[in-house]
C-alpha cells in the first residue's frame, strides 16, 4: 500500500539580495529528557523559482500540528538580518506586522577552526542553529556521544575572519517567541 504525506506548503517571493529561511519551531516533550532544551528548531524544506529579478520560495511542512505550527522567519540582507515570527493556523501562515531586524557584527579569529558545542535531545533535534549568512546555509555539526554526561552532541567548525548567525528559541507565548540571536562568541 502506498503512503501519502499529508502536509502543507506556503509561498514566499524574495526581493533581490534577500534570502528568507523558515524554522519551525517545536515545544520538547518532557518525557524526552528532564535536561533537554525547552524548544528545538527544524528548518523547513523548500522549492524556489525565479520570476524575474526575484525568487519564489515554496516552503513545506510534513505533518501539521491541529494547533498550528509557530514559525521563526529569518530575512538574511546584505549585512542584517530581519527577523520574523509567524504561525501556519489551517489554510494560512499569519505573520507579525513588526519584524525585529538585526544588524551582524564580523567574528575575527585567528585560529584556522573554531568549535561550537551544540547540545541535542535525545531525538536528535538541537535547540540552536547556525548560518552562513553568505549563502543562509546550516553549519552542520559533526555528532559525538559525550560519555561524560551521557548526552548526544554536535561540534560545529567555524571558518575564521567569517561572520555566522546563530539562534535559539528560549520561550514561546501568544506574541511569537523569545528569540536569542547573533554572531556566536567564542573563548579558547
Amino acid at each position: 500500500m502506498e503512503e501519502f504525506i499529508q502536509g502543507k506548503h506556503f509561498s514566499i517571493t524574495d526581493p533581490q539580495n534577500v534570502n528568507t529561511v523558515i524554522y519551525q519551531i517545536n515545544k520538547t516533550e518532557k518525557e524526552i529528557s528532564k535536561s533537554a532544551p525547552k524548544f528545538t528548531v527544524e528548518r523547513l524544506e523548500f522549492t524556489e523559482e525565479l520570476i524575474g529579478e526575484k525568487k519564489k520560495k515554496t516552503f513545506y511542512i510534513d505533518e501539521p500540528n491541529p494547533q498550528g505550527n509557530k514559525l521563526a522567519i529569518l530575512s538574511f540582507g546584505k549585512e542584517k538580518v530581519v527577523i520574523n515570527n509567524g504561525i501556519l493556523e489551517g489554510d494560512k501562515v499569519i505573520i507579525s506586522k513588526k519584524p525585529m531586524p538585526f544588524k551582524f557584527k564580523t567574528l575575527y579569529n585567528n585560529e584556522k577552526t573554531e568549535y561550537k558545542e551544540v547540545e541535542y535531545t535525545p531525538n536528535l533535534k538541537r535547540p540552536i542553529s547556525i548560518i552562513d549568512p553568505e549563502t543562509t546555509e546550516e553549519v552542520k555539526p559533526v555528532l559525538y556521544f559525550d560519555e561524560k554526561t551521557n548526552e548526544v552532541k554536535g561540534k560545529c567548525t567555524l571558518k575564521p575572519n567569517k561572520t555566522y548567525f546563530a539562534f535559539e528559541i528560549r520561550d514561546v507565548n501568544n506574541n511569537g517567541f523569545n528569540l536569542v540571536g547573533g554572531t556566536p562568541t567564542f573563548t579558547n
